[in-house]
C-alpha cells in the first residue's frame, strides 16, 4: 500500500488527509512560505508590501511514495496531490482578479502568481481536489486568467466533499427530544466574521421585547477582525460594547473554549446550531451538528447553500458576488448587509421559538444529509484510489 507524506497535522489537515486515511502516512520535513511571508508582512514599511504564497518547501521525502498537500504547491520532484478551499496556488496577491484594476501592482502580482500557476500545470501535480462545487468553479475562474496552463489543470481537478464522522446513531437522533426551553450553540473562534455580533443584537432584542425562554451558549475566543469587511471594520467602541455584552450578560452561557469532547456533547445536547456568517470557505461546524443531530442556521456564503438549506435547516439569504461572497464596498453597504442579516436572522428564531416541532424533522434530515454526502470510508475510499493509481 502506498505511504503519503504531509506537511501539516492542523485542523484542517486532520479533517481531509489524516483523520480515517486508509493508507500508512508521514509527516515530512517541510517550511511553508505562508510563514516567512507573514512574519515579513509584519516589519514595519518593510513588509507593507510583502505578498503571501502558500508554497511547501519539502526538505525530506524518503520513505513516501506521494505527497498530499492542504492548500499549497511544492517544486519537490515527487509525485503530490492537494486540497485546496478556495484558490491555488493561495495568495495573497489577487488585484489582477479585478478586471477594472488592472495597474502596475496588479499586472506585477500576476506574473509573479503565473510562477505558482506553472507548478501546478507540471507532470509532478497528479490531482487538485476541490472541497466544494462553490470553490471548483472559483478555481476555474482564477485559471481563466492564465489561459496558457488552465486546459492541463483543470484535467487534474476534482471535487471531493469534506469528510464527517457520526457523532451520533440514527437510532439517537430519532430519540431526541427538542428540549423544554429551546438550546441554542454558537461556535467559532472568529466570531465577528462569523455573525456573532449579529446572534448578541438577535437574542438581546427578543428576550427584551418578547420574553421568551431560551438557552444561548457561545463557545469563541471573541475575535473581532472580520476579513469580510476589508476596510470598514467594527469600530473600537463597536468592538468594545460586544465584548461587554458577550462577558457580562447573566443569560448567556459564555466560553472562551472547550475541550472537543465536552463541544460535541453540547452539540448532541443543543436543539439549535448558529452559523450566521459573514465568510467561510467552507463551514464545517455545520457538518458537526448536523453529524449530532442539530440544524442549524446558517447564511447563504460559499459553500454553505451546498450543505444546508430550508428544508435540513435555516437559511439566510445575502446578496452575493458570483464567488458566492459578501460584498462589503462601503460603510452603507455593511449598515444595510447588517441590518437584512440581523432582521432575517430575528425572523427565524422567532419562528423556531413560535414553532418548535419543526426542529424534530430538520434534526433527522440534516443527519441523514451529512450521512450520506460526507461519509468518511466513502471519502478515503476516493483519496486511496487517487494515490493507488498517481503515485
Amino acid at each position: 500500500m502506498k505511504k503519503i507524506g504531509y506537511t501539516n497535522d492542523s485542523y484542517p489537515e486532520r479533517r481531509t488527509i489524516i483523520n480515517g486515511n486508509l493508507h500508512p502516512l508521514k509527516k515530512v520535513k517541510s517550511l511553508n512560505t505562508y510563514y516567512p511571508h507573514t512574519a515579513l508582512k509584519r516589519i514595519p514599511f518593510i513588509g507593507r508590501n510583502a505578498v503571501v504564497y502558500f508554497k511547501d518547501i519539502v526538505f525530506n521525502d524518503e520513505g513516501v511514495d506521494g505527497l498530499h498537500l492542504f492548500n499549497t504547491v511544492t517544486n519537490k520532484k515527487i509525485s503530490w496531490i492537494s486540497t485546496f478551499e478556495t484558490y491555488i496556488p493561495r495568495t495573497s496577491a489577487t488585484s489582477f482578479l479585478d478586471h477594472n484594476n488592472l495597474t502596475k501592482k496588479s499586472i506585477k502580482e500576476k506574473n509573479r502568481t503565473e510562477k505558482y500557476v506553472e507548478i501546478l500545470a507540471k507532470d509532478y501535480c497528479k490531482k487538485v481536489i476541490s472541497l466544494s462545487k462553490n470553490n471548483y468553479e472559483m478555481e476555474l475562474r482564477f485559471l481563466g486568467f492564465f489561459p496558457q496552463y488552465k486546459d492541463t489543470i483543470k484535467k487534474k481537478m476534482i471535487q471531493i466533499n469534506p469528510p464527517q464522522e457520526k457523532l451520533m446513531e440514527k437510532s439517537e437522533v430519532e430519540l431526541k427530544v427538542v428540549n423544554p426551553i429551546l438550546k441554542f450553540l454558537f461556535v467559532g473562534k472568529d466570531f465577528t466574521r462569523k455573525g456573532g455580533k449579529e446572534i448578541l443584537d438577535v437574542f438581546s432584542k427578543i428576550k427584551e421585547e418578547r420574553h421568551f425562554d431560551f438557552e444561548l451558549t457561545i463557545v469563541s475566543l471573541g475575535k473581532s477582525y472580520n476579513y469580510a469587511f476589508g476596510k470598514y471594520q467594527d469600530t473600537e467602541e463597536e468592538i468594545q460594547e460586544m465584548k461587554n455584552k458577550l462577558r457580562n450578560t447573566d443569560w448567556i452561557n459564555f466560553y472562551e473554549s472547550l475541550d472537543n469532547k465536552k463541544l460535541l456533547e453540547m452539540m448532541k445536547n443543543s436543539d439549535v446550531g448558529l452559523l450566521p456568517t459573514w465568510a467561510d470557505t467552507y463551514g464545517y461546524s455545520v457538518l458537526e451538528f448536523q453529524a449530532s443531530g442539530c440544524p442549524v442556521i446558517t447564511t447563504n456564503v460559499r459553500a454553505l447553500p451546498e450543505i444546508n438549506n430550508g428544508t435540513i435547516g435555516w437559511m439566510i439569504q445575502l446578496p452575493l458576488d458570483n464567488s458566492g461572497e459578501v460584498d462589503v464596498s462601503s460603510i452603507t453597504k455593511k449598515q444595510t448587509l447588517r441590518a437584512h442579516l440581523q432582521n432575517s436572522l430575528e425572523k427565524i428564531v422567532l419562528e423556531i421559538l413560535e414553532n418548535p416541532q419543526q426542529i424534530k424533522e430538520k434534526s433527522i434530515q440534516s443527519y441523514d444529509a451529512v450521512s450520506k454526502n460526507h461519509s468518511v470510508k466513502g471519502y478515503m475510499e476516493k483519496l486511496s484510489e487517487i494515490y493507488s493509481e498517481n503515485f
